[in-house]
């Protein structure tokens, strides 16, 4: 509490203290009188005319630049981050600390794994009447996230300690950090079932008798699409739009609401994420449709049909997620599961192995949907009583993958073998 009062009116107790020291060096040199008194009165008047600039200079005058090479990137990554300081006039200080305030996300990843980055962003520079001054830090490796730099700030005083001046300078800057993904070659899971049965492929289908807008007509479209109607009004060919139903292969559930990725680590949840990304790849080159939920904060959802190009969607989707646990898993499944569409298959990635989901995917695997189990296992070997659990879920013909390792493709190579043995 005194610290905090006294950094309050630092800048006022440093100029009485400047007064002070004046005042007495001359008061001594008139009254002593001699060589050495005057010379002391000398020396000390520089350093007091400099720490009364000091007061009076106007640190947001200094033009300060952030230099990021680019806004995306894959978690692991580095990012090089350049401060540049530059000023029309010749900068009289003689030193100059700069920070670059980190985002909360990177300031907690850095003190969390004791990487150097965080103070690595704090820089001593002495100007010295230079017009331009810089320097360069890394953070390596950048974690999973949107990045929002805001502020940089300067701070300086005199050789005193008796004045001590800080501004800070809005440099708001952003990037995104998407997940990273690893190709599960030979992994055939939206071609076959992991049974072996040979899937058929499902294309979005549209509802001929439900017509939602109108178009133009342009050669190819059928005379009975025509909207005669419309056509009469405006004197030219009109032809309906009609609405596109749905039809997904797969149905992708990541659980970000599990109180284990609180008590675990986050490193679990990273694991999560970059699972449901590298799934959500390799659909895309098998140009599969999917229905993906992610379970956090709220639960959200994204579909998209075979074809299209949505990975940017679902990575700045991934890129964002967080853990949170107001939501449920087990709740989200039991709705969704009354809705589903014979023949899908749902793929669920969660570290939750209680007895109310094991319930649920029983039920889910009893109404004949294909169910296949990612397990977030939170130990590098499965217990006795989750491999319990494991094995009764492949009783009922759900296959079950348990993600120990980063590796993703020994996992599902594990899980094959587990379903096909």
């Amino acid at each position: 509490m005194i610290q905090k009062q006294l950094a309050r009116y630092r800048t006022a107790l440093g100029i009485v203290g400047i007064i002070l020291l004046i005042a007495s060096s001359f008061s001594y040199a008139m009254f002593q009188g001699g060589f050495v008194s005057w010379f002391l009165f000398y020396s000390v008047l520089p350093l007091v005319l400099y720490t009364t600039f000091i007061i009076f200079f106007p640190l947001s005058k200094i033009s300060v630049e952030r230099e990021i090479e680019k806004s995306n990137f894959i978690a692991g990554e580095s990012v090089e981050v350049t401060i540049k300081i530059h000023s029309k006039l010749p900068i009289p200080l003689f030193y100059l600390v700069i920070n670059d305030e980190l985002p909360k996300l990177l300031g907690n990843h850095a003190s969390e794994k004791h990487y150097v980055y965080q103070s690595e962003s704090k820089a001593l520079l002495f100007p010295l009447f230079k017009r331009k001054a810089s320097y360069t830090y890394v953070i390596k490796p950048v974690p999973r996230g949107i990045h929002t730099f805001n502020n940089v700030s300067l701070d300086t005083g005199d050789l005193f300690g008796f004045i001590n001046k800080k501004v800070s300078i809005p440099l708001e800057r952003s990037i995104q950090v998407y997940p990273k993904t690893q190709p599960l070659s030979g992994w055939n899971v939206f071609e076959t079932h992991p049974s072996g049965i040979k899937r058929a492929g499902k294309q979005a289908q549209q509802d001929f008798t439900s017509a939602v807008s109108i178009r133009d007509y342009t050669p190819g479209d059928k005379m009975s699409w025509l909207h005669w109607k419309a056509t009469a009004r405006s004197n030219k060919l009109v032809t309906k739009v009609f609405e596109t139903q749905r039809n997904d292969d797969f149905v992708v559930f990541l659980d970000g609401s599990h109180p284990g990725y609180q008590r675990n680590g986050q490193h679990l949840f990273e694991r999560a994420v970059s699972l449901a990304a590298s799934l959500l790849k390799h659909a895309i080159t098998k140009g599969t449709s999917v229905d993906f939920h992610t379970i956090a904060r709220e639960h959200a959802q994204l579909s998209f049909q075979s074809g299209q190009n949505f990975e940017s969607k679902w990575m700045y989707h991934l890129a964002r997620i967080q853990p949170d646990t107001k939501s449920s898993l087990t709740a989200v499944l039991k709705h969704e599961a009354h809705e589903m569409a014979k023949g899908v298959s749902v793929l669920i990635i969660t570290p939750d192995l209680s007895d109310t989901f094991v319930n649920t995917v029983e039920r889910m695997a009893a109404n004949k949907i294909q169910t296949m189990f990612f397990y977030i296992a939170k130990q590098k070997v499965v217990s006795k009583e989750e491999q319990h659990l494991l094995t009764r879920l492949r009783a009922r013909n759900v296959v079950v993958y348990a993600v120990t390792i980063d590796d993703f493709n020994e996992v599902v190579k594990a899980g094959v073998q587990n379903a096909t043995s």
